[in-house]
Formats: structure tokens, sequence, C-alpha cells
């Protein structure tokens, strides 16, 4: 009776977890994909979210300190909070405005995700301790589920704003269409530094005011829930104060681990393959050619596509194994960003863009779910700064292609990703030879893959193993 409560109260945490961030991105994702059409003066849009991802750089490695200081449960809700003076501050979008709010969201994203991911972790653990379950197929399975619910927030997000953005009083506005000449400067050709940069019409005030007040109400929903509903996890506290230096030590002291730093140029292209996503693509692509207005609609399929494929890799993956899902998805956003490097896109070519989308959500759905797992298994012993790591080398991908993105042609901007994502592979396989000599010389099972966990014959054994590893996390 008492492993079954324990189950339903980390199932029930979980999705407590899960909820709140699907309603609180679904106004910042769609926020983020508008950004650089919205705000295109001076590249304002695109200079705010390379401010905010350079602030998470920092707040990444300083992440553990401020877990340790408020908790899991309290980082989040700060960090939820600047989310909500973050959509404010689009009310009016000055540079006194959106920068310093864009940097508030920044230095608190690192305790944001480092806090869902060590809090994820730790109620998988739980969950596999009373259920006798593979640790890896229940870290595997939680992440399918938070990051399922997580990427619907690209489907509610951009269809509010499409649905939004497409109200208008006088169907013949402009804002939802561009001019004939300037597909001529669209897709891979397009550089912000040329006379002829694509510049997108934007949508009246008006319009703007009533999508960014149904954010706000979505930020404030997500914020009360927190604090309401989630509870805060019972971990002992360390054994000696943390403080910001010794959190910083210790981030830096673990990329000396020859695998987190293997693994830090994929972690990088994971983010740097998003931002050329939400920026280049929703402008140069979508905004460029078909209006501003169709880049909710597009990226709503995008969405779906991701919170599907998420939801049935990380299932598949217990069969497959994570070296079958991790060269899936390599294999397809190299597909993706040389078609971007040739297809010159039209207004005539809508299905084009779905199917990209839809192809694009794919391998999503497998860095998301399968990246998270991996780094759970690898750094199970210090998993605080473990994530604080990938999510710091996440926003440096981010910080680097927003950065950027205001001068370099979009055509360079694909070769460099192409360039990473290579580099990235062949790291990583690097990582998985290291893993497997490190079990066969050691005969551990530190790092279990999921095509290796058979749980129903090994249920007594594996229940030992969590029971061991969930002693160690707490």
């Amino acid at each position: 009776m008492e492993s079954s409560n324990r189950k339903k109260q980390a199932f029930k945490s979980l999705l407590f977890l899960s909820v709140s961030f699907q309603i609180v991105f679904t106004a910042y994702m769609a926020l983020q994909n508008l950004q650089s059409s919205l705000n295109q003066e001076a590249g304002l849009g695109t200079v705010s979210l390379s401010a905010l991802y350079a602030c998470i750089i920092l707040s990444g490695t300083l992440a553990p300190v401020c877990i340790s200081k408020i908790g899991a449960k309290w980082s989040l809700v700060a960090a939820w909070v600047s989310h909500c003076l973050y959509t404010g501050a689009n009310f009016y979008p000055r540079w006194a405005t959106l920068v310093p709010a864009s940097v508030l969201v920044g230095a608190l994203a690192g305790p944001l995700w480092t806090s869902q991911s060590v809090y994820l972790t730790h109620q998988a653990y739980v969950y596999a301790d009373a259920s006798g379950e593979a640790s890896s197929a229940v870290l595997s399975k939680f992440n399918g589920i938070f990051f399922t619910l997580f990427e619907t927030t690209q489907i509610t997000g951009n269809l509010i704003s499409s649905l939004v953005l497409k109200e208008q009083p006088d169907p013949g506005d402009a804002y939802n269409v561009t001019s004939a000449n300037v597909t001529l400067t669209c897709g891979a050709d397009d550089c912000p530094t040329s006379a002829n940069a694509t510049a997108i019409e934007e949508p009246p005030t008006y319009v703007v005011y009533t999508l960014l007040g149904v954010f706000l109400a979505l930020d404030i929903i997500g914020l009360v829930m927190t604090i309401a509903f989630l509870p805060s996890l019972n971990r002992k506290p360390p054994k000696e104060e943390l403080s910001v230096l010794k959190s910083a030590l210790s981030c830096g002291k673990l990329l000396t681990d020859s695998k987190m730093f293997l693994l830090v140029p994929l972690i990088s292209f994971m983010a740097m393959e998003q931002g050329i996503l939400w920026s280049e693509f929703t402008k140069s692509y979508i905004s460029c050619a078909l209006g501003v207005g169709m880049v909710g609609y597009i990226m709503a399929a995008y969405g779906g596509s991701t919170t599907i494929f998420a939801f049935l890799f990380s299932r598949l993956a217990e069969c497959t194994g994570r070296y079958v899902m991790f060269g899936l998805a390599g294999s397809v956003n190299m597909a993706i960003l040389v078609l971007l490097l040739y297809w010159q896109p039209t207004s005539d070519a809508i299905p084009i863009y779905f199917v990209l989308v839809i192809v694009w959500g794919l391998a999503e759905g497998i860095w998301q779910t399968q990246s998270n797992a991996l780094v759970a298994l690898v750094f199970h012993e210090s998993p605080d700064p473990a994530f604080a790591n990938y999510h710091t080398w996440k926003a440096v991908g981010f910080t680097v292609t927003f950065a950027y993105s205001s001068f370099l042609c979009v055509s360079t901007k694909l070769y460099v990703g192409i360039g990473l994502l290579a580099l990235g592979m062949l790291c990583y396989v690097i990582v998985e030879v290291k893993l497997k000599v490190g079990q066969s010389s050691e005969g551990s099972y530190e790092v279990p893959s999921t095509d290796d966990v058979k749980s129903d014959s090994k249920a007594s054994y594996e229940s030992q193993k969590n029971k061991a590893l969930l002693k160690n996390r707490s």
C-alpha cells in the first residue's frame, strides 16, 4: 500500500509540474516565435532573445546554489513571476523595457530548467523504487510525459497567436501578406545587412495587445497553480552550504569529465537548431513568403508533431535503444538544414511548410526526451551540476544563434548548424563507446542502456539499484 501511494504521489507531482510548464510556455513559446517579426526595429526582438539566453549561460552555472537556498519549487515560482513581467514588457517593447525583462527571464531560466530536471528525475527514481521498474525505463517514460505536454505549447500558443492575428477589420490589411518582390530575399538568400533584407508588416497595436492579454493571463494561471498544487521536494540539505563560487566550480569541474565535455557540441546544436526554427525559419521563410499571420498555424503543426513523436519515442526507446533514436534525429536534422539551403520559399507551396515542420518535430521529439534521460543516467550521482551544464550549454547555443541573427546571412547560419551537428554526432558516438567500454571493464550497471533493460526478469535487481540511486540523490 505504501509503495502504491508513493507511485501515485510521484506521478501526481509529475503531472502538476508538466501542466504548469505547459500553461506558462504556451504564452512564452508563441511570443518567442513572433519576436523577430513583431519587434523588428533595430533588431530589438532578436537582440532581446540574445540577451535572454546570454543570461542563461550564467544562471545555469549558478542554478545549484539557487536551488539549495530556496528549493526547487520556489525556484519555479520565481521564474514564473519573471515570465509575467516579460509578457508585460511586450505591451511597450522598448530597449528600456523588453531587454531588462528578457535579462530577468534569462537569469532565472537556469534555476527554472535545472529545478525541472532535478524535480522530474527525483520523482522518477521514487516511482522506480516503489514499483521495482528499471530506472532507465521510468526516466524515459517520465521525460516522455513531460515533454509530450510541454510540446503542446507550440500547438496551443501558436493557434492562439494566429487566430488573434488573423482578426482584422479590413480583409485587405497588409500585415498578413508580403509584397511580391520580397520573395527575392526569402529563404537562405536573406541577409540582414542587405538593402533588400526582408521586412515584415507588423499587426495593429490593438491586435497585439489582445494577444498579450491572453498570454499574461496564462502566465498568472501557471504561477498560481505552482504555488497551490506543486509539493516541495523532500531532499536532504547539502552536507556543506553551497556558495555562488562553489556552485560555479561544481559545474566547471564536471566539464573535466570527458563524457560531459564530449556532449557539449550536441547539446549546443539542440539549441541552435531550435534557434534557427524560431528566428530564421519563422521570419525568412514563413513571414517573408506567407505573412506573419501564418506563423502560428505552421508552428502549431510543428508543436503537434513534436508532441506525438515525443510520446511515441519515449516508449519506442525501450525497444530500439537510444542509439537508434539519436541517429534518426541527427539524420533528420541534417537533411532539413541541407534542404533549407537550396529551397526557395514561395506563397504557393504551403503544404511544403507543413511537411517540413512535421518532420522537424520528429527530430525534436527525440532530442527533448532522450537527451534529458541520457544526462540523468550518465550523471545520476551529480544531477544538479550535470543539468546545470546541460542547460548552460543549450543557452550558449541559443545566444550565439540569436546574437549573429542580425548580421549573418541565413545561408551562413545553416552552414554553421550543419558543421556543429556533424561534430556533435561524432562526439556522441565516442561517449557511447566510452560508456560501453566502462560497463564492460567494471561490470557495473551505472549507465544502463534502454535496450538492455528487461524489467520483468530483473525486478528485484532494479529495486535494489533504484534504492541506492535514490539514496545517493537524496
